[in-house]
């Protein structure tokens, strides 16, 4: 791992440097968005991972924002996390109204899939206390132990609040190898609904759960 690696929390201005990141680590090509709304649409779900998550690392390389971990904890003081997603919520759908995401028609036109893919979801995911929401690591500082050591301090945190298991949502076209290799196993294989959609090709979705103690 590199030396000079530190982390932080994520703060709500860090969240373009998030997008950037996810766009180099997760190529996201689709007929239905294109050039600079491709850019928006991913600021767009960075933003939406970080409202309904409770937990927000970065890993930081020589000032730079290399890698990123967003997840959920169920934690006892749930009506002010409640109050704190509401808040963040509330803030997306303003940037949705002003257009910040790019064309308001084609994003109500993932309304309905968006939805099929909570309920295939809903229908998969095992029962375990703390979630991965959203991982990545910039491919130039891929295989340097960044990833791992992301995962490890989410892992400290998870246990810290009591958590016997880990579950990850992800898809064929996103690194589930990482998740193999770190110990986590198969726990359903769906088609995304979601992903599926927007590649205009069958998606298959995979979820992943790691059993802690």
């Amino acid at each position: 791992m590199s030396p000079d690696i530190s982390f932080r929390r994520c703060r709500r201005t860090d969240l373009v440097v998030c997008a950037s990141v996810a766009v180099e680590a997760f190529p996201f090509r689709s007929s239905r968005f294109d050039g600079e709304e491709t850019s928006k649409f991913m600021q767009a779900q960075i933003d939406g991972c970080h409202a309904i998550s409770n937990y927000h690392e970065l890993a930081i390389v020589g000032g730079k924002v290399t890698g990123l971990l967003f997840g959920r904890v169920k934690k006892r003081a749930v009506f002010i996390d409640v109050c704190q997603t509401l808040k963040r919520l509330a803030l997306i759908k303003v940037r949705f109204l002003l257009g910040r995401y790019g064309s308001r028609r084609k994003l109500i036109g993932l309304i309905r899939p968006s939805l099929q893919g909570f309920r295939a979801l809903g229908r998969n995911m095992p029962v375990s206390e703390a979630e991965v929401v959203l991982f990545a690591v910039a491919p130039k500082y891929q295989g340097k132990g960044i990833g791992r050591a992301l995962m490890d301090r989410f892992i400290r945190h998870a246990l810290k609040h009591k958590a016997k298991a880990i579950s990850v949502p992800t898809d064929e076209t996103a690194s589930f190898w990482f998740y193999e290799k770190y110990g986590f196993r198969r726990w359903a294989e769906y088609k995304d609904p979601l992903e599926t959609y927007l590649a205009n090709r069958p998606i298959k979705g995979f979820i992943y759960l790691l059993v802690l103690g």
